[in-house]
């Protein structure tokens, strides 16, 4: 498996993401609260396992190995990011479970679109970063072991 195949798999997976989550706010304008829950602790999961996988197979290889070929941004920048994602993804769904558990008004379902417009600009912001940078950049720098490994563990994703 080449490079760009296992890169296009991650870009695949960017898009899965969105999807899954587009499903969740639709459940929601929906008034399908319980479906829009499962949805979003899904998304949770999907994404948990995303960041996990690029952690441990991409960003040690993001940073400069010495060759004079320095990565746009580092491996700290990433991680940052993805707790970033993590948290805002616990507090929508701490909001959403707050409203369920009080009623979901129509005040609560704009506050938490609110907080997911958010998350969705930084996911956003994040994935345009991965994929012009780190993706880019590990084209070259990701040994074919590395790359066969990741590729595995992605296909295994359901």
């Amino acid at each position: 498996m080449s490079v760009s195949d296992t890169l296009c798999i991650l870009r695949h997976e960017h898009a899965s993401l969105d999807i899954l989550f587009r499903r969740h706010q639709e459940m929601l304008v929906s008034h399908a609260w319980a479906r829009a829950a499962r949805l979003l602790t899904r998304y949770q999961e999907r994404l948990t396992v995303h960041i996990r996988l690029e952690e441990k197979f991409l960003l040690p290889y993001c940073n400069n190995d010495g060759s004079g070929s320095s990565p746009r941004w580092g491996s700290h920048v990433y991680r940052t990011e993805h707790r970033k994602l993590e948290e805002l993804v616990r507090a929508v769904i701490v909001r959403l479970t707050s409203a369920r558990r009080r009623g979901v008004t129509p005040a609560m379902l704009i506050d938490l679109l609110d907080k997911e417009r958010t998350l969705k600009h930084v996911v956003q912001h994040h994935h345009e970063r991965e994929e012009k940078g780190l993706f880019t950049e590990l084209h070259e720098r990701l040994p074919l072991e590395t790359r066969m490994e990741l590729s595995k563990e992605l296909l295994r994703v359901p």
